[in-house]
């Protein structure tokens, strides 16, 4: 007994078997849409599939770092224009055409009799694509508006509908639906694996790329998954450009740089904070020139006298004392508290709770 197909087997099989695909998403297509829509249509490109990809309205933002130039406003080029002539009381001779400055006419002979205009008709011919795919849209009425402008345009053709959202009505001849897919990117890496393996190169890795990383908000979002990482991780080795997505998508960059920068702590001051009045009062024969100035001097002994207050204690011209008792305490009786902090070897957060 066969086994049934799956849907997404399903899918790749009418991929395979069409000649013309249409491609078409959201009214005001989102990062995903746009990016899946970009990804797919240059892969069946690639595997000799004529393709028309369509997105009538303005295009989001990660569009800056798509290959988009073949995604089109309209339906043109699709469907044939056919003049129709009546020749049921004028029988036709000859039929030529010629093309004058911007206007082509057509020039009918008839053996006998005139044609008139009430003889002559127009209409449009068939739809040439065979196939449909929708992505990432999860009702009919959502589509794209090139289907309130052509409402018969998927009629009596395969409609493929592959979406991640829960809420999707399954409106397609085949519904390729995970809700568990953090995006339609995510879900179209293995259909693209299946019809045209090995030929993601780094155009199609930075749509899928950023498809993936819009949907998961750079991979921060609860829809983030193992799946959606390393699916990522295959794309930045297929040459995705991370850092342009990043920009794209929001606004910043992540290089290497700017981490060191964001974490690295500030530079440490040579013996500062072992200074107390016991070792102060025996100044150093060699002097040191510096450039730093006196007010981050002020500001270190301002740091120790603040975490020192938070031991009960405080500096005075005396020494150590005790703020509860007044007492002066040996810097000895200290040591065990204090030691991790005045360290020169060791870096502690100071924000972390030790």
């Amino acid at each position: 007994m066969q086994q049934e197909l799956t849907p997404k087997q399903q899918a790749v099989e009418l991929i395979k078997q069409a000649n013309h695909i249409l491609l078409v998403t959201g009214k005001e297509p989102n990062n995903d849409q746009l990016s899946s829509m970009v990804a797919l249509e240059l892969i069946l490109q690639r595997v000799g599939k004529q393709v028309s990809a369509i997105v009538t309205s303005d295009m989001p933002k990660v569009h800056k770092v798509l290959d988009t130039r073949h995604i089109s406003r309209d339906l043109t080029g699709i469907r044939d224009f056919v003049i129709r002539l009546d020749t049921k009381d004028v029988e036709v001779d000859k039929l030529r055409y010629e093309v004058n400055d911007d206007n082509l006419e057509v020039v009918i002979s008839p053996f006998s009799g005139n044609f008139t205009a009430e003889n002559a008709s127009f209409d449009y011919g068939a739809y040439k694509f065979d196939l449909v795919i929708v992505l990432g849209v999860s009702e009919i009425s959502k589509i794209d508006a090139i289907l309130e402008q052509n409402p018969t345009i998927f009629d009596g053709i395969h409609l493929i509908n592959i979406d991640s959202h829960r809420s999707n009505e399954n409106y397609g001849s085949v519904n390729y639906v995970e809700p568990q897919a953090s995006s339609v990117c995510e879900m179209l890496v293995g259909v693209i694996e299946s019809v045209a393996q090995g030929m993601i190169d780094y155009h199609v890795a930075t749509a899928l790329l950023a498809g993936i990383m819009s949907s998961t908000k750079g991979f921060t979002a609860p829809n983030t998954t193992a799946k959606s990482l390393t699916i990522a991780a295959q794309m930045m080795s297929g040459g995705a450009k991370q850092q342009e997505i990043v920009q794209a998508l929001f606004g910043q960059t992540t290089t290497r740089d700017n981490s060191i920068r964001e974490f690295r702590p500030e530079p440490k001051k040579v013996k500062e904070s072992q200074e107390t009045p016991e070792n102060t009062a025996k100044p150093e024969s060699k002097s040191v020139k510096s450039d730093k100035p006196v007010e981050k001097t002020a500001e270190k002994a301002e740091t120790i006298a603040e975490k020192l207050a938070k031991k009960g204690v405080e500096l005075s011209q005396d020494g150590v004392k005790d703020t509860q008792t007044g007492k002066i305490i040996q810097t000895e009786e200290l040591s065990s508290g204090t030691e991790d902090e005045q360290s020169p070897k060791k870096f502690k957060n100071p924000s972390l709770k030790q």
